[in-house]
Order: C-alpha cells, then sequence, then structure tokens
C-alpha cells in the first residue's frame, strides 16, 4: 500500500514487528514524547508482548500528562490500519490506551467498539534517520524472553532469598487458585446443578484456547441430562448433536472424501434422530490453530468421553475415583481411563477434507487430559468435598493436588517461569506450581510489568522464616 502523505517511501521499509521490538525495547526518546494531541507521556512499562490473539501489548503503564494509566498497545505502520484491521468493531482492544504507529495519515483517530477515541504516538519521526539501522540491528537479533529485559523484582529476590522461598509461595498461590476454582464450582453446582455444572467445565476445557467459550456455549444449549440421553442410545448420536450445534457438521463433501463414510453416517443420524436440531452462530478462527486441535476432533473426544461416562452419570463416575486407598499416579490412571483411545475416523483426522494423519492419535491427547483432570475434576472433587464437609476426602484430593505432573505450557507460564527464575532448569515444574504462576501473574504482573511497588518481597520474607523453620527442603508427595 502507499504511504500515507509525508513519508517517503524508502522512509518505511519495516515490518510491524520490527516497530513492535521497538516499542518493547523502547528504543525511543525516554524524554518530549507527546501524542499527537499534544498529551505528554512517559512510558513506565511497554507491557507483555502478546503472542496471541488481541492488542500487541497487554498491560502496559504510560503516564498521561502525570497520570498513571494501565492498559493495552497497539502497533502499526500507519495510523488507518487500525481501522481496517477491524480493530474499531472488535471488543478485545477496547482496553487499548495508546495506538503507536510509525506515521499518521488523514485517517480518521483510533476508536474502540465502545466509542472512545485512542490516544496516538506516532515514533516515525523521532526515529528517523535511524530507522534503517535499528530495523537491521533488531532483524539480526534473536529474541530471547529469558533476557535480563524480561527479568521482574522477583528474579532478584530469589537470588536474595533462594529458589526454596519462591517455591514455597508459588505452592501457597497454587493452592489459592485450586480453591477459588472449586469455590466457582460449588456457585456453577448449586445454580445448575452438580452434573451439569461438571459438564460445562468438562466442555469448556475441551476446547482450544481459542475455543473454549464456544465449547461451553454448546454444553449450555445441550444440557448434560440431553447429552447423556443421546450418548446412550449410541456415542455418534452425540457427536452429531455437538457438531451440527457447532455449524461444523457440513451440508455436504466432495465425493471422494475420506471422510465419506463416517460423515455419511453423520448425516443419516441427523436426518432421522436429529431433525430440527438448529446450530448457534458460532465463528471458528482457525489461525495459530495445530491440526490436533481442531474443534470437529474435540468434539468427537468429547462425545465419547461423556459416552464413556454415561451409564453412572458425569459426577458419579468422578467419584469413584476418590473412593478407596489408592496412590495419586494410580488415580490420574483410572482418570485417564475414562478418556477415549486412538480409535475411529477422527484419530486419523484433522478436518473432513484432509489427508489421513501417518500415526493415529487420541481426539483429547495426553497434555489436554492432564489440563482437564487439574482445572476440572480437583476443583469439582474439592467442591464436592467442601458441600459435604468431609475433610478426609478434601485432604486426599489436595495430596493429588500437589502430585500432579504439569499441564503443557502456555504462553503465561513460558513468560513467568525465566522472570522468576532466569534460566534455572532445576526449578522442577508441577500443576500446582504452575497454578502458582498463573495466580501471581493475575494477582501482581499482568497490571504492573515494571515491578513498580510489587509487595512480593514481603510476602517472601515471612515465607523464609518458614522455609528456615523446617529446613531448606520439604518432602514432596508421591508424583502422580
Amino acid at each position: 500500500r502507499p504511504a500515507p502523505t509525508g513519508v517517503r517511501e524508502e522512509d518505511t521499509p519495516v515490518r510491524e514487528e520490527i516497530l513492535q521490538s521497538i516499542w518493547y525495547d523502547q528504543l525511543l526518546p525516554p524524554e518530549g514524547l507527546c501524542t499527537t494531541a499534544g498529551q505528554r507521556i512517559r512510558v513506565v512499562s511497554p507491557g507483555w508482548w502478546n503472542r496471541q490473539d488481541g492488542p500487541d501489548f497487554r498491560g502496559a503503564q504510560i503516564e498521561f500528562n502525570d497520570r498513571l494509566y494501565s492498559g493495552d498497545v497497539e502497533v502499526h505502520l500507519y495510523s488507518g490500519d487500525w481501522k481496517s484491521h477491524g480493530h474499531h468493531r472488535d471488543s478485545r482492544y477496547d482496553q487499548v490506551i495508546l495506538h503507536v504507529v510509525l506515521s499518521v495519515g488523514p485517517d480518521t483517530p483510533a476508536i474502540t467498539s465502545t466509542g472512545r477515541r485512542v490516544a496516538a504516538l506516532e515514533i516515525g519521526p523521532l526515529l528517523r534517520p535511524d530507522l534503517r539501522a535499528i530495523a537491521a540491528m533488531i532483524a539480526d537479533e534473536e529474541r530471547d524472553t529469558a533476557k535480563a529485559d524480561n527479568l521482574g523484582q522477583c528474579a532478584d529476590l530469589v537470588l536474595r532469598f533462594g529458589v526454596p522461598v519462591m517455591m514455597n509461595l508459588l505452592r501457597l498461590a497454587g493452592e489459592w487458585r485450586m480453591l477459588n476454582k472449586a469455590r466457582a464450582m460449588r456457585e456453577r453446582m448449586e445454580h445448575a446443578g452438580m452434573d451439569q455444572a461438571v459438564y460445562e467445565a468438562f466442555m469448556y476445557a475441551c476446547g482450544f484456547s481459542h475455543f473454549k467459550h464456544h465449547f461451553r456455549a454448546i454444553a449450555r444449549h445441550l444440557p448434560y441430562d440431553r447429552a447423556r440421553q443421546l450418548a446412550q442410545r449410541d456415542p455418534m448420536i452425540l457427536e452429531t448433536a455437538l457438531l451440527q450445534i457447532g455449524g461444523l457438521l457440513p451440508e455436504s463433501l466432495p465425493e471422494d472424501a475420506a471422510a465419506a463414510p463416517h460423515y455419511a453416517r453423520l448425516c443419516a443420524i441427523r436426518r432421522d434422530t436429529l431433525d430440527g436440531l438448529r446450530g448457534l452462530p458460532l465463528e471458528w478462527r482457525r489461525v495459530g490453530v495445530r491440526p490436533n486441535n481442531n474443534p470437529e476432533r474435540r468434539l468427537s473426544g468429547s462425545a465419547l468421553f461423556i459416552a464413556r461416562t454415561a451409564r453412572d452419570g458425569l459426577v458419579e463416575s468422578l467419584e469413584k475415583v476418590w473412593r478407596g486407598d489408592a496412590t495419586p499416579l494410580q488415580r490420574r490412571r483410572t482418570f485417564e481411563a475414562l478418556f477415549p483411545k486412538a480409535l475411529g475416523f477422527w484419530s486419523a483426522h484433522c478436518t473432513w477434507t484432509g489427508k489421513r494423519v501417518e500415526r493415529a492419535t487420541a481426539p483429547i491427547g495426553a497434555g489436554r487430559m492432564r489440563s482437564i483432570i487439574g482445572n476440572v475434576f480437583v476443583p469439582a472433587a474439592l467442591a464436592l468435598a467442601r458441600m459435604r464437609r468431609d475433610q478426609s476426602r478434601e485432604e486426599k484430593i489436595l495430596t493429588f493436588f500437589r502430585a500432579l505432573p504439569p499441564e503443557p505450557e502456555n504462553h503465561l507460564t513460558q513468560r513467568m517461569m525465566p522472570r522468576l527464575f532466569r534460566d534455572d532448569t532445576a526449578v522442577k515444574s508441577s500443576f500446582q506450581l504452575q497454578q502458582g504462576l498463573l495466580q501471581i501473574h493475575q494477582d501482581w504482573c499482568a497490571s504492573n510489568p515494571s515491578c513498580t511497588n510489587c509487595p512480593i518481597a514481603h510476602y517472601l520474607e515471612p515465607a523464609l522464616d518458614i522455609i528456615a523453620g523446617s529446613g531448606a527442603s520439604s518432602k514432596s508427595d508421591t508424583s502422580a
């Protein structure tokens, strides 16, 4: 596209990612920054570099005319990119407080979906004539999220107090997070019923991060009692229903598609058994989604799991795991046995029309199973134990939680580990530790990436006394 008026084409030979690096590394004059409307600004923190959908930077801290604000930042080459990219209609950009652009054109200022005008910072004039040199320097560097510029105050505190002190805090934070999940689960149980609440949470967890809200919407559209009835008749009836509600069962396929036999059977079920079942108006954005995480596979796996637990019901099937004596590992294996194996059409395909994969895989993989066990089954069990005032059961569940191995890393845990521990490879991760990282990020880091006046040191000092009193290391539970 042509450059805006007043900007020479040869002055803008950079990619948007280069501008993001310039913003993140703050390769801008530290003084004298002003918005296009004349507001003085000072960048306290550029925010968290967001590698997912949504604004480029989350939780930035910026002073406008000496008043501190926290919010998101979006970076573009040109001011008109805000509208051309559709951000003015996208609620995910409603928390943006600064639009950083290389060049401002005669375009309409950035407006959020709520109608709020977003302040703009034009950085092109601040970078010339050095833009080409800066771009070349950045392009030659390998970005490493564990570099010193990504370390938080906690990294220094760990050096000062030692790893065990931070680990103790993370365990406490992880347990607190799990108890909060149990509290939320109990509230939903009291409102919707026990099976329905767990079913909704299970479906939510089955959806890839892009689709979790879609899966919960499907679970609420097709309540558990009805889903269980369909699964008891035939798991494929439930698979058909879930795909139809999600708008993922097409009206036709190419005649030579490998899915033809499976598809034909589902279409027959839709016609003969589920006639009139309408779909929800869901949009499935698949950019950045790995093939194995496609919603068709996950919905098929969900249907099979519900079928495997349909005889006793979802809650009763899970409750059986906690009865009697067993090690954490034995209980985890029992949970895993409830999930479907690598059988059927979706174990060897990722889409309706794609090629057969070389190696069949279960529609709900081992990593997602661990996530569901930790984020759904554990809080559900804790909620029920607390409702029944069963302290013995609660201790049994917490012992299992403390021994649970880590779930697959996400961008937050990948960010937080080096931020706290640098590159210390001796720190052994666990599900509880990951939950603690997420809780600390939520409570402190997300809105304060600069660590300004962070109170975490005050929490670590009492923990130091605890560690000193009980020895530098403590025995861990038998691994699950």
